[in-house]
């Protein structure tokens, strides 16, 4: 148990430390996360590794098996429609008098040597004719759809600039727990003695939240609303040309900015922790933070389809309402100030 006059002399260490202090405070945490950074944009250069050759390749994946599953379905579908051709309607026989028949075929081909006219007289000749409700089908002809599978470079530098943006975001990730160390650190520069024990405590669960934010969106997220997208191609009957800085662009910044979406319920309680705001005020602006939210996932994602800004409004207004239900779970257990 905290005694008074120990509170007193926190209020008065916190107080002590000026506006100044802070900004250079401030300026070491990001000089101490952007070397953290360096070492792991290293880390994803390095040869035998290969992290940021395997990270585009795996980025590349979920649009080039989009790709393949849209031009492997209108293969399907042309195929299915040639067989239905084929098989539809009844096989009715047409016939032609031989002799006739022979007379014409003198006139394009005189060459040929074919029997006298004399000789076919009373003969007929008969060819199987199929018939649908369409019309009568001459020839059935089987469409080619040609799968393709890649994504499509117009500038020069364009795969330079994107393969750097990946190794610089995967970087980021490897260096995560550093750089989420030192933003937690600053967060406790200001702080009390006993609210420090909060960033020690949350910690660990900031850095899990956020891997599994990008997980999430890397295996999950990406594929579906691809595949949901290439639908609107395979409905109109276009096909799709996927270009490669704008899926990569897609890919890379969605991931980052669902890890740090998934930061909410943790500020939140976090907040909650050090009296800042409280349960019923969070429940008393939820409507102007679902809006906000909605706003923000407009922004943040590289998309501009309605379906990607949804997924990433949807998970935050959810992990709101986790938030939410964190704190009241938490009430009570609160270590004593006084």
């Amino acid at each position: 148990m905290t005694s008074d006059n120990d509170l007193f002399l926190e209020e008065q260490s916190m107080v002590s430390m000026s506006f100044g202090e802070h900004i250079e405070e401030l300026r070491l945490r990001l000089i101490l996360a952007l070397i953290g950074l360096f070492v792991g944009v290293l880390i994803v250069f390095i040869p035998p590794l290969d992290i940021g050759w395997r990270v585009m390749k795996n980025m590349e994946a979920p649009a080039k098996q989009a790709l393949e599953d849209f031009y492997k379905a209108e293969y399907d579908k042309k195929t299915k429609e040639a067989e239905d051709a084929r098989s539809e309607g009844p096989l009715l026989e047409a016939s032609i008098s031989a002799d006739a028949f022979a007379d014409e075929i003198r006139k394009i081909a005189p060459e040929l040597k074919l029997p006298e006219s004399e000789s076919l007289a009373g003969k007929t000749i008969s060819f199987p004719i199929k018939f649908r409700s369409a019309g009568l089908i001459r020839v059935v002809q089987t469409s080619t759809v040609q799968i393709d599978q890649s994504l499509v470079s117009l500038a020069p530098l364009e795969t330079m600039t994107i393969f750097f943006m990946v190794c610089l975001v995967s970087g980021l990730v490897i260096a995560s727990p550093w750089v989420f160390y030192q933003a937690w650190a600053f967060v406790a520069a200001g702080l009390y003695r006993h609210e420090r024990s909060y960033v020690q405590k949350y910690l660990p669960f900031s850095i899990g939240l956020f891997l599994a934010g990008v997980a999430l969106c890397f295996f999950l997220v990406l594929p579906v609303t691809l595949s949901f997208l290439l639908q609107f191609n395979v409905w109109l009957g276009v096909a799709p040309t996927l270009r490669l800085s704008e899926w990569m662009g897609f890919a890379t910044i969605l991931p980052l900015i669902f890890g740090l979406a998934f930061q909410t319920p943790l500020v939140m309680l976090f907040l909650e922790r050090i009296g800042v705001l409280t349960v019923e005020d969070f429940r008393a602006k939820r409507k102007m933070a679902i809006l906000v939210m909605t706003i923000a996932a407009a922004v943040l994602t590289p998309g501009q389809d309605p379906f990607s800004m949804l997924l990433l409004a949807c998970p935050m207004i959810l992990l709101y309402e986790l938030g939410i239900v964190m704190m009241v779970r938490n009430q009570g257990h609160a270590p004593a100030t006084g």
